[in-house]
């Protein structure tokens, strides 16, 4: 019974130091992106620092979901209330830790907050609410705006759900709308997309 065996060359420029091997233009251009393509595989500990202090990286990742913070939109936080609330593990993790020491106190000592700008990715409109902790509480809210800016103008009902993620580089919160709640019938009449009918009363 005949085998096929497949081999996978992890390094195939190493082949291209063989003197034995002619190359003609077309086999060295492709020789040259394999070896391109191999080096990019590994960083050197001084190309990874230099990475570093420029806050840039050219490793390769998967895609991963920006919005690290997902939030349906309730009866509190759809209201009149004018402020939103964040929860202290979002707000330690995805945004102190990358604000100055100065601005993480701001936030931390119960004060009047720190003004962040908030951009809404589906309008791309910028705003600017105020990030603060609420008293005598874990939690963080952002307010002095929340219900204007986002919660009429974006038409927020609840069940909506709303993504947010932290910025470092542009220093700004991302909002955007998920998903929309779904379209509830009224009783006695069907729903239809935003459109509501009645149905006719039987006749005699």
């Amino acid at each position: 019974m005949d085998k096929s065996l497949v081999t996978l060359d992890l390094f195939p420029y190493e082949k291209l130091h063989d003197p034995k091997v002619a190359c003609g233009p077309a086999d060295n251009e492709q020789a040259e992106e394999k070896i391109n393509l191999a080096r990019m595989r590994f960083m050197t500990y001084e190309e990874k620092r230099e990475e570093a202090r420029h806050n840039v990286s050219t490793k390769l990742t998967l895609y991963t979901d920006p919005w690290t913070i997902k939030q349906e939109i309730t009866e509190s936080n759809h209201g009149y209330i004018n402020h939103l609330f964040l929860t202290e593990s979002f707000v330690r993790s995805d945004i102190l830790r990358y604000l100055p020491v100065s601005d993480q106190g701001v936030v931390l000592e119960e004060g009047p907050g720190l003004t962040v700008d908030v951009y809404d990715d589906d309008t791309s409109t910028m705003h600017n609410l105020v990030l603060m902790k609420w008293p005598d509480s874990t939690s963080y809210i952002l307010l002095n705006g929340w219900h204007k800016d986002f919660v009429v103008r974006r038409a927020l009902k609840g069940g909506d759900v709303v993504g947010m993620y932290w910025d470092p580089y542009g220093f700004k919160l991302h909002f955007c709308v998920l998903s929309r709640a779904p379209i509830r019938a009224s009783s006695g009449s069907v729903a239809m997309g935003s459109a509501s009918f009645a149905p006719r009363p039987a006749g005699p």
